[in-house]
């Protein structure tokens, strides 16, 4: 299930993908109830069809072409009568619902509905954990993550409700980006933050020359002297910020990668969502999120 966010008009929109597994789909439900139905005027839900029995995600391009119209008409109805359950399932109160399917692969017409809405916000439902603690995202997830210009919050399995949320934050203008979107959610007084900088240790390559190892050794430390103290100010400034309007927070700086080092933090916070900064993609489209 992915959702599809408009802030300049307040219009939320949910995408719902027949592709997807039900526990995948249904894991968004909870954090959009949380964090976007308060502040929403409208939800749209939206199915896209056919369902792909080869990849879970995307359909051959062949078979799309080569569907008779008769089958692509049941397909459409199939999916619309799903995104009228999906509203049903949401429920939204109050707000108007539109329910309506598209036809094709789901990632380009996720994007499409989200460049169409000018969407604010991606929601999406992932998979899970694989065996190795890695989150599942599936094919769909992956690809509106590595081509939308818009934000994306994937909901895992099991998320019912948002505590406490880290944040993955180095001052850059994304990171503050990230900061500032925060402030458009629902996000009630009594969610707890811990604004984090992972710093990626600098250290001398491998094979410097013994004469010069001493001295390359003493100014890798000071590089990442410079960095703590960088690090520092900046959470300083971020944690003031937000402690003055009414948030409570704290703050840690973490030295390694920082896929990993953000994952370890928010388990040990108990964290339910992790906030990162991300560049758009290129006119390419390339996978810019860092």
């Amino acid at each position: 299930m992915v959702y599809a966010a408009s802030r300049e008009v307040v219009e939320w929109s949910m995408v719902r993908l027949a592709s997807y597994g039900s526990n995948a789909a249904h894991s968004a439900i909870p954090v959009l109830r949380q964090l976007v139905l308060p502040v929403a005027s409208k939800v749209l839900v939206l199915t896209v069809a056919p369902h792909s029995f080869l990849s879970g995600a995307r359909p051959d391009p062949a078979f799309l072409s080569g569907v008779t119209a008769g089958a692509r008409r049941k397909a459409l109805l199939e999916s619309e009568q799903l995104a009228r359950q999906e509203a049903t399932l949401l429920d939204p109160g109050d707000l108007p619902v539109e329910a309506t399917a598209r036809w094709g692969n789901p990632i380009e017409e996720i994007l499409r509905a989200s460049r169409s809405l000018a969407a604010d916000i991606v929601v999406i439902g992932a998979k899970g954990h694989s065996n190795h603690g890695l989150l599942v995202l599936g094919s769909v997830a992956q690809g509106v993550v590595q081509h939308s210009t818009r934000p994306v919050l994937i909901a895992r399995p099991g998320m019912e409700r948002i505590d406490h949320i880290v944040i993955g934050y180095d001052g850059s203008p994304p990171a503050r980006k990230a900061i500032d979107f925060l402030g458009t959610l629902a996000i009630d007084r009594s969610v707890g933050f811990t604004a984090a900088h992972i710093i990626e240790p600098f250290a001398p390559p491998a094979g410097t020359p013994i004469g010069y190892r001493e001295r390359a050794l003493k100014e890798a430390h000071e590089i990442n002297e410079r960095q703590h103290r960088h690090a520092e100010r900046g959470l300083n400034v971020l944690t003031e910020r937000l402690r003055a309007d009414g948030w409570s927070i704290d703050s840690e700086i973490a030295a390694g990668p920082a896929g990993p080092e953000l994952d370890e933090l928010a388990k040990k916070r108990g964290a339910e969502l992790i906030v990162v900064g991300s560049r758009k993609p290129s006119s390419a489209r390339h996978y810019l999120l860092g």
